[in-house]
C-alpha cells in the first residue's frame, strides 16, 4: 500500500523537547480542557477505537489501516511495498486529531506549532501502544536570550530560545501498557474543528453523510478557520522582539508593542475523523455447573451508552473441538446505561476456555475475547479478641482474635483449589472451602480468594464479637521543673491517656487557676520558695490514676535582655522570626529602630519571646539597608534590659536588555532580566530611580520582564531605569525611539 505524508511530518516525530520552557500559563477554560471519555480498545491493533470530548464529539484514528486523503498526516510504514499488519508492518504514529501551523518568521526563519492527540508505537511489538496528547512549538532562526510567548487553541506559554532554536514538546497521557486515559487530561479539548463544521447548510469539503452531517472536521491540507479552544483562542500567535518578517504590516492588530514584535494566524491545517463506530468492552464471562457434561456462561459487556448496539457472545473453541454453545445475542437498552449480559447454556465435559464478544453494529464488527473463569463467591469475618494492657498492674497479655474465611466455586461438579490472600505472605488454601485464622492484632480491611478455575473475588472484612474496653486511664504530670519568683508556671498534664476529667490539687498556699484542666498555671511568690508537689488525678471510662510533679520556686534573678543574633541575605517579602530565647524570664517587648528612610515592618507577636514580620518590600525612595529591632526584658525584680538585633535583606540583580519607545504609537516596551525568579514586581522609571512612571511587570519564570506603557512621552537623549521590589536597581540604560 502507499500512503502520503505531509511534509510537516519531518516536524513532528517523537522526540524530547530541547527548548527551554520559561512558564507555562493555561488560563481557567469555560468548558473546561481536557477531553472526557476514552473508548474501548481495537482488537486488531489494541488501540482505543475513539476519544470523546466534553461536548460529545468522538473522533477515530484515521489514515492508519487505509490511507485517507483527508488524514495525510501518518506515520510511512516501515515495509511500504506490504499491506499494513499489526505489529510488524505497522506506522508508528497516527493521529485522532491533529492542528498545525506553519508561520514564516524574521531572518528566513520559520515557526511548525501543533496541538495533537496521538497515538504510537514506538516498538514494532504488542503491548507497547500509548497515546498521548501533544502541544509542540519548532521555531528556526530564533534570537538566544529572547523570551518567545506563544498563544495556540491550548493556551499560553513563553520559551527561550537555545542556539538559534525553539524546540519544545509536552506530551500529556503516557501510561502503563492499555492504560489510555492520560491523555484525557492533556491540552487537547474540546476537539477543533472548522468554523464550517456546525453550518446548518453541510460543508461539502467535510464529506457529509447520508443524513447531512460531517464525516471529518477538517480536510487535513487546506489551511482554514477553526472553532473549539476552550479559552477562545482559536489562532496562533507569537511575541517575540523582531519577529515579524514583514515588520510594516500590523499582523496582530489587538496587540500593543512594535509592529515587529508579533506575528499571528487563524488558518490551521486540521484533520479528525468523527468515530463511526462504538466498540464493545468484555467485562466477565464467568461459568457455573453441578454435573457432568452441561453448565452455564454467563457473559457482561459494556458498550457506548447513548448507542442501542447488538452485541452477540461466540464460542472460540479449540480446534478440532466443536463449538459448545450456539451464537447468542446479550440483551441491553438505553436504560441499562451501556450495560449488555447473557446466559448461555453449554454442552461439553469442560467449560468453554474462552468466549469472543461482537459488535455487529460496527462496520467493521469490534470484536473482543475474553477468558471464562468460574465465580467465586464468600464471606471474611474477624471474631474478636482481647486487647492487651501492658500499663495494668500486673500486665494483661491479649488474646488473640480469629478471621473466618468461607468461599465456594460456581463449579460445584469438580470444585477447584481456592487459595485466600491478603493477611499472611503466601496464599493459604481452604479446606472443604473454610479457612480459619488466628489474628494477633488486626485483620486487613480485604481478603481476596483465588480459585484454581481462574476465578477470585476480593471480600470485605466484617467484624463480629465483643467490643474492646476503653483504654486505661493513665495520668501523667509532666517533667518536674523549676520556676522563679514572679514567673508564671504552667504545670502539663496533657500526655495523660484515657481522660475524661483532669483534678488538680496544690501545697497550702498555691492557689492554680484552671485546676480542672490539663494545663493549669499559677505566679509563685517568695512564699513558695523551695520545693511545691502538685498531684493530678485522671478520670476516664477505663477508671481513675494519679500522678504528681514537684516545682521547686528560686528567688528572681535580674534581667538580662538577648535579642539573638544577626540576620542576613534575608529576601524581601519573607516571614522573619526574631528569637530572644536566651533573656531571662520576665515581661517582654519587641519594638522596631527606625532611622530616616526605614520602611516600617509590623511586628506580630511583639509581647513574646519570638515574635515575626515579613520584610517590606522595597520602594523607592526607601532606605534598602538593614532594619534593626530593640528586645526589652523585664523581670520579675523590677530590673530592665536591652538588646538589639540587625537584619539584613538580599536584592537581586535587575538588567534592562531592550528599551524601546514607538512615537507612531505612542508605546513604551522596555525588557530585562533579574537574578531571582521570585514573580516579584519590577518598576521602570523614566530617567533615573526618581523618574516618572512607564509601567510595571512581573518577573516570569524565566527571570524575565517585560513592560509596556503609554506615557510619559521619549525625548531623545532618553534613558530608563528598573527598580525590583527585592531591592535591585538596575544602571540606566538608553532608549531606542522609533
Amino acid at each position: 500500500m502507499k500512503r502520503k505524508s505531509v511534509v510537516i511530518l519531518a516536524a513532528l516525530t517523537l522526540v524530547a523537547g530541547a527548548g527551554v520552557a520559561a512558564g507555562a500559563v493555561g488560563p481557567p477554560g469555560v468548558n473546561g480542557p481536557g477531553l472526557a471519555a476514552v473508548g474501548p480498545t481495537n482488537s486488531t491493533d489494541g488501540f482505543p477505537v475513539w476519544y470523546q470530548d466534553k461536548a460529545g464529539l468522538r473522533l477515530e484514528s484515521c489514515g492508519v489501516w487505509t490511507a485517507d486523503p483527508m488524514c495525510p498526516v501518518v506515520a510511512p510504514l516501515p515495509d511500504p511495498a506490504s499491506p499494513v499488519s499489526f505489529p510488524g508492518n505497522f506506522p508508528d504514529e497516527g493521529f485522532y486529531s491533529m492542528a498545525s501551523v506553519l508561520m514564516n518568521t524574521a531572518g528566513g526563519g520559520r515557526a511548525v506549532i501543533m496541538v495533537a492527540l496521538e497515538q504510537n508505537l514506538p516498538t514494532p511489538v504488542d503491548g507497547t501502544q500509548v497515546t498521548f496528547s501533544r502541544h509542540r512549538f519548532d521555531l528556526r532562526g530564533t534570537t538566544d536570550g529572547v523570551p518567545y510567548k506563544i498563544t495556540t487553541p491550548a493556551g499560553v506559554k513563553t520559551v527561550q530560545s537555545v542556539g538559534g532554536r525553539v524546540f519544545d514538546t509536552e506530551d500529556i497521557g503516557i501510561g502503563s501498557p492499555g492504560d489510555f486515559t492520560g491523555a484525557l487530561g492533556g491540552h487537547v479539548g474540546p476537539f477543533l474543528t472548522w468554523d464550517t463544521f456546525k453550518n446548518t447548510i453541510p460543508d461539502p469539503a467535510l464529506k457529509p453523510n447520508a443524513l447531512g452531517k460531517p464525516t471529518y472536521v477538517g480536510d487535513g491540507v487546506t489551511p482554514h478557520k477553526v472553532i473549539g479552544s476552550p479559552y477562545g483562542t482559536n489562532f496562533v500567535r507569537i511575541e517575540a522582539a523582531g519577529i515579524n518578517p514583514t515588520p510594516l504590516t500590523d499582523v496582530c492588530p489587538t496587540v500593543a508593542g512594535p509592529l515587529a514584535d508579533c506575528i499571528e494566524t487563524d488558518l490551521f491545517a486540521l484533520q479528525g475523523k468523527i468515530a463511526t463506530t462504538s466498540g464493545v468492552t468484555a467485562d466477565k464471562a464467568t461459568y457455573s455447573r453441578s454435573a457432568a457434561g452441561a453448565g452455564l456462561v454467563d457473559v457482561f459487556a459494556s458498550s457506548l451508552p447513548e448507542d442501542h448496539e447488538v452485541i452477540q457472545v461466540s464460542d472460540v473453541p479449540v480446534a478440532p473441538a466443536a463449538a459448545e454453545f450456539g451464537t447468542t445475542r446479550l440483551t441491553g437498552s438505553p436504560a441499562s446505561a451501556g450495560h449488555y449480559f447473557a446466559r448461555v447454556p453449554y454442552t461439553g465435559d469442560q467449560p468453554p476456555a474462552t468466549v469472543k464478544v461482537s459488535n455487529i453494529s460496527d462496520v467493521p464488527v469490534a470484536n473482543k475475547n475474553i477468558a471464562v473463569v468460574d465465580e467465586v463467591t464468600g464471606t471474611a469475618v474477624f471474631t474478636t479478641g482481647t486487647p492487651g494492657n501492658p500499663a495494668a498492674v500486673p500486665p494483661v497479655a491479649p488474646v488473640a482474635g480469629s478471621l473466618a474465611i468461607t468461599a465456594v466455586s460456581s463449579d460445584t461438579f469438580a470444585p477447584p483449589l481456592l487459595t485466600a490472600s491478603g493477611f499472611a505472605a503466601l496464599p493459604v488454601p481452604l479446606a472443604l472451602g473454610v479457612l480459619a485464622v488466628p489474628v494477633q492484632d488486626a485483620p486487613p480491611v480485604f481478603v481476596t480468594v483465588t480459585s484454581a478455575a481462574g476465578g477470585s473475588v476480593k471480600l470485605p472484612v466484617t467484624a463480629a464479637g465483643a467490643a474492646y474496653a476503653p483504654t486505661p486511664a493513665v495520668a501523667m504530670a509532666g517533667p518536674n521543673q523549676t520556676a522563679s519568683v514572679g514567673a508564671l508556671v504552667t504545670l502539663d498534664g496533657s500526655a495523660s491517656t484515657g481522660a475524661l476529667a483532669y483534678a488538680w490539687t496544690s501545697p497550702a498556699g498555691i492557689a492554680l487557676t484552671n485546676p480542672t484542666t490539663a494545663t493549669p498555671t499559677f505566679t509563685p511568690t517568695t512564699a513558695n520558695l523551695g520545693a511545691n508537689v502538685f498531684t493530678l488525678t485522671v478520670t476516664g471510662l477505663g477508671g481513675t490514676s494519679t500522678a504528681t510533679v514537684t516545682v521547686t520556686v528560686a528567688g528572681s534573678v535580674p534581667a538580662e535582655a538577648n535579642a539573638g543574633p544577626n540576620q542576613i541575605a534575608v529576601q524581601r517579602g519573607t516571614q522573619v522570626t526574631l528569637d530572644g530565647s536566651l533573656s531571662t524570664v520576665g515581661t517582654y517587648l519587641w519594638t522596631q529602630v527606625v532611622a530616616a528612610g526605614d520602611p516600617t515592618a509590623t511586628l506580630t507577636g511583639a509581647a513574646t519571646l519570638r515574635p515575626t514580620f515579613s520584610f517590606p518590600f522595597y520602594k523607592s525612595p526607601a532606605n534598602k539597608g538593614l532594619l534593626t529591632f530593640n528586645l526589652e526584658v523585664t523581670s520579675v525584680d523590677g530590673t530592665v534590659a536591652n538588646s538589639l538585633v540587625a537584619i539584613s535583606p538580599s536584592s537581586d540583580t535587575v538588567v534592562i536588555t531592550r528599551s524601546v519607545y514607538t512615537v507612531s504609537k505612542r508605546t513604551w516596551l522596555v525588557a530585562g532580566t533579574s537574578s531571582l525568579l521570585a514573580g516579584q514586581t519590577v518598576t521602570v522609571h523614566y530617567g533615573l530611580i526618581t523618574g516618572q512612571v512607564i509601567g510595571t511587570a512581573i518577573v516570569d519564570g524565566a527571570g524575565a520582564f517585560q513592560v509596556r506603557g503609554t506615557t510619559p512621552a521619549a525625548l531623545a537623549p532618553a534613558q530608563v531605569t528598573a527598580e525590583s521590589q527585592l531591592g535591585g536597581v538596575s544602571a540606566s540604560f538608553p532608549v531606542k525611539i522609533q
